[in-house]
């Protein structure tokens, strides 16, 4: 269970690929309108939507803060 979700898919590649992760979340996958519909969802829905998260979540774990940025030494 604490291995990394490997699907591919282009909602996931344009994820990694944008700027910003977690506006990309707002704009096509906001957690509001995942959590209203959480009965809805089938299993892979929310298989889709844990990935998404956990790619966004890796992304942000792995930039840089901006005190690190400030204290990088050129």
């Amino acid at each position: 269970m604490n291995e990394p979700l490997t699907c591919s898919c282009q909602m996931k590649t344009d994820l990694e690929n944008s700027a910003d992760a977690l506006s990309f979340l707002e704009e096509n996958y906001s957690l509001p309108s995942i959590r209203n519909n959480l009965n809805k969802f089938s299993k892979q829905e929310l298989r889709c939507a844990c990935c998404l998260l956990e790619t966004a979540l890796m992304r942000i774990s792995q930039k840089k803060t901006i005190w690190e940025r400030l204290t990088v030494k050129k």
